[in-house]
């Protein structure tokens, strides 16, 4: 059956947010009772004639995608199943293959993946030329460099973290954000050269030198269940982007921490955009209510704090602290109503 009001519903964010709390007025000194009075009038003019069309809407994302390169551990300890029970007998190197190829493969519209490789060889080298250059559509290079490449040699993390900070300094800075992940199932070694020498200590200073140049690391410990990953802590720590509690790095021992893991690194990297897009113009661009998390927002021409078309009306755009609650991840439901004049604040 038809529903009688048109609402359409969009999850704004990937990530969760806080629960929504009434934004504040911004600029406009009156907007707390231009709220109220939206309450107001939306309680009344949702009824049985209220609504006449029904359609999806998409994001739009309107800024830059950030570059987000993967240093990628291929030692040859990722030959090994995870040490899980029960046991799982699929190599790490495969399930971290599957994770890489499916982030990838949905989100290489929104971010700019690259992946650099240690040991570049099957000894301790690693260098500053990427399996898969930075830029969008990428899940295609993933793919391929997996399909022809196998574990093996050691884990000179320090070294291809090195190598991914001079990558990053031959490219033009990436204003929407440049960031780092990097992924390892072991401790650090090649100190020297040497495979028998632990590189803690270059490690961290490898990804302290990334982050003094603006570039941000995520340290994700795959397959780490009972080492001593104090320097994953101290990594992940050094890099910017700790977890909150004792373990500050992304740790997975399985398929699904792993994916999991690897959508909460892309999500918050993602900034929500604050347009939206209809597939086509409604029937009465003026005759629309628009609310987010339920709460209706007003139409602001001046574009201050509410919405308004922007640049057409096939697509709307949010100002002020509207904006800022979606891009905090606050926002959660954004729902447009056709048929139903919204109030205007401005």
């Amino acid at each position: 059956m038809r529903p009688t009001t048109c609402a359409i519903a969009l999850v704004a964010a990937a990530a969760c947010g806080p629960s929504y709390k009434q934004p504040a007025g911004g600029d406009d000194d009156d907007s707390d009772a231009s709220t109220k009075d939206a309450e107001t009038y939306f309680d009344s003019a949702i009824d049985s004639s209220c609504g006449a069309q029904m359609q999806n809407i998409g994001v739009v994302n309107l800024g830059d995608p950030p570059d987000l390169l993967v240093v990628l551990d291929r030692s040859g300890s990722m030959t090994a199943p995870p040490p899980v029970f029960p046991p799982v007998f699929d190599s790490k190197w495969s399930i971290m293959r599957n994770a890489l190829t499916q982030i990838t493969t949905q989100k290489d519209q929104q971010i700019k993946f690259g992946m650099l490789e240690f040991p570049s060889d099957e000894n301790c080298a690693s260098d500053a030329t990427p399996e898969v250059g930075i830029a969008l559509g990428t899940h295609t290079g993933f793919a391929s460099y997996f399909a022809g490449r196998s574990p093996g040699g050691n884990t000179p993390a320090h070294v291809g973290l090195s190598s991914a900070l001079t990558y990053y300094q031959s490219l033009t800075p990436n204003t929407a954000g440049r960031y780092v992940i990097f992924a390892t199932d072991g401790l650090p070694n090649c100190q020297g050269g040497d495979p028998d020498a632990a590189s803690d200590a270059a490690t961290v200073a490898a990804v302290t030198a990334l982050k003094t140049a603006g570039i941000p690391t995520y340290v994700l410990g795959f397959g780490t269940l009972g080492l001593n990953t104090g320097v994953l802590n101290d990594a992940a720590t050094a890099g910017g982007k700790p977890k909150p509690g004792l373990t500050k790095f992304y740790e997975a021992n399985n398929a699904n921490d792993l994916a999991m893991a690897l959508q909460a690194i892309a999500g918050g990297i993602i900034v929500p955009s604050c347009s939206y897009q209809l597939q086509s113009v409604p029937p009465d661009p003026n005759n629309v209510t628009i609310t987010i998390n339920g709460m209706p927002v007003p139409r602001s021409p001046s574009h201050t704090n509410g919405w308004d078309y922007h640049p057409n009306s096939m697509t709307i755009t949010f100002f002020g602290s509207y904006c800022s609650q979606i891009q905090s991840g606050a926002i959660t439901n954004v729902s447009f109503v056709y048929g139903c004049p919204g109030p205007v604040i401005n």
